[in-house]
């Protein structure tokens, strides 16, 4: 089986942590999980949930949106990605529906955000590292530009639990309860410590993925290259710094497929070519989507 054994619990942990930690009003966050079949996280009812978070946002919301489940990757047509590869989420019904890439969530969530507008988004999948396709990504040396930036007005930041071409994995929570490793990460840091440098985030998130045995990379990319010792709050809120808002081409970039084996594989009927995703469990997947103004 391919299916996975602590989204579920990921989309709970998240909720605890935004209603009890930084108190968020419970009204304002939606909740999509297989295990609600009034709520089921299909490919439409994860675009409508992307939509509600984001359309209509003002200068002064603050917007959080989470997923956990599995991650892949399909051929970018535009030849925008640096590997070629657009990063996807699979959402429940994707061998009917098609998967989402980061293009389409772009469009959906960030790309008509307004100055003003925070969104913080933590993606626990595989293959997630840009999963909002963000223009810059933060590293040893500091923001790097992709070659191929889309560059917007919001403020938004990625927390991702590895790299594009790497996988995520399953973990298990403080009472042993199964959880994504990089989900479980996030909120154990931020309940320690709600109010970290951004340097001390990072930090902490991958001490404790390494001490947990995972050989994966927590990842940050945004919208807005900022100073990166200021401390990490939900509603602080970077102005704008992107001269120029829209894509900027430099250079198109030919498909490179990595090879992938396992049940995912089979799923999405790629053999023993690319894809991914994490392979342990009993639930497909979950996203919580909250909003605060």
């Amino acid at each position: 089986s391919a299916a996975l054994r602590g989204c579920i619990n990921d989309v709970h942990n998240v909720r605890s942590l935004l209603t009890q930690s930084f108190g968020w009003p419970l009204d304002c966050i939606r909740v999509l999980t297989d295990d609600n079949p009034h709520a089921m996280p299909t490919r439409a009812n994860i675009e409508r949930a992307m939509r509600w978070l984001s359309e209509g946002s003002q200068p002064g919301d603050v917007l959080f949106f989470h997923f956990s489940g599995h991650g892949a990757q399909q051929q970018d047509p535009h030849g925008f990605e640096e590997d070629g590869m657009n990063e996807t989420i699979l959402p429940v019904d994707f061998k009917r529906a098609g998967m989402i890439t980061d293009d389409h969530m772009g469009d959906l969530m960030v790309k008509d955000l307004p100055e003003g507008v925070r969104m913080t988004a933590v993606m626990d999948c595989c293959h997630s590292g840009t999963g909002l396709d963000l223009p810059y990504s933060w590293g040893a040396r500091g923001w790097r530009e992709e070659t191929n930036p889309y560059h917007s007005r919001g403020d938004v930041q990625l927390f991702s639990g590895c790299a594009d071409d790497d996988t995520s994995a399953d973990s298990s929570g403080p009472h042993g309860s199964a959880g994504g490793a990089m989900t479980t990460a996030f909120c154990d840091v931020l309940r320690a410590s709600p109010c970290p440098t951004y340097p001390e985030l990072m930090g902490s998130l991958n001490q404790l993925l390494h001490r947990r045995g995972f050989r994966q990379h927590a990842q940050l990319t945004s919208s807005q290259s900022f100073h990166f010792a200021r401390p990490f709050l939900l509603d602080d809120v970077m102005p704008n710094g992107n001269h120029k808002v829209g894509r900027i081409f430099r250079k198109k970039f030919s498909p490179r497929p990595r090879p992938m084996q396992g049940p995912l594989a089979d799923m999405l009927g790629v053999g023993g070519a690319v894809l991914g995703g994490m392979v342990v469990g009993d639930v497909l997947g979950g996203l919580i989507g909250g909003l605060l103004g």
